[in-house]
């Protein structure tokens, strides 16, 4: 691991609160409150619930985000999703159409902001596609380094 990656604790700092300081809260969370700077009422999507997709969907949630779609293929997830905030749940598994133009069709126009947060092209590509034509953005979250 290099040196920056690292980040410094005190030996006696309690565990189950500084595990909070690794990438998926911070980078979720932070992936809605500073680099898409989300608005209150807006609707937003969120491919993958893994921690990070999980911590944009409280990130969401804390910002006031007027519906949050949560995406994923395993539906053991979904309840999770609705803890944190989660609106509705989508499983591309269950959907004949390509999932960009499902989610246009059934969400009104897509969605001021998408977040992809698994790390694969196709759904990096769902993901901008489902965005409102003319001001939704897309945030992708998952890309490795």
């Amino acid at each position: 691991v290099l040196e920056i990656s690292l980040c410094k604790i005190n030996k006696d700092a309690p565990l189950d609160k500084v595990c909070l300081l690794g990438c998926g809260v911070s980078t979720g969370y932070g992936a809605v409150l500073n680099t898409a700077k989300v608005e209150k009422g807006s609707r937003v999507a969120v491919f993958g619930l893994g921690a990070v997709g999980l911590a944009v969907i409280m990130g969401a949630k804390q910002v006031g985000a007027s519906q949050i779609v949560a995406i994923d293929m395993n539906p053991e997830k979904f309840d999770l999703a609705r803890h944190f905030g989660a609106t509705d749940v989508v499983n591309p598994k269950d959907i004949k159409d390509p999932l960009q133009q499902y989610l246009v069709e059934k969400f009104d126009g897509g969605f001021d902001y998408t977040f992809e947060c698994v790390g694969n092209v196709e759904v990096m590509r769902a993901a901008l596609e489902s965005c409102h034509k003319g001001w939704g953005g897309s945030v992708s979250v998952g890309v490795a380094a």
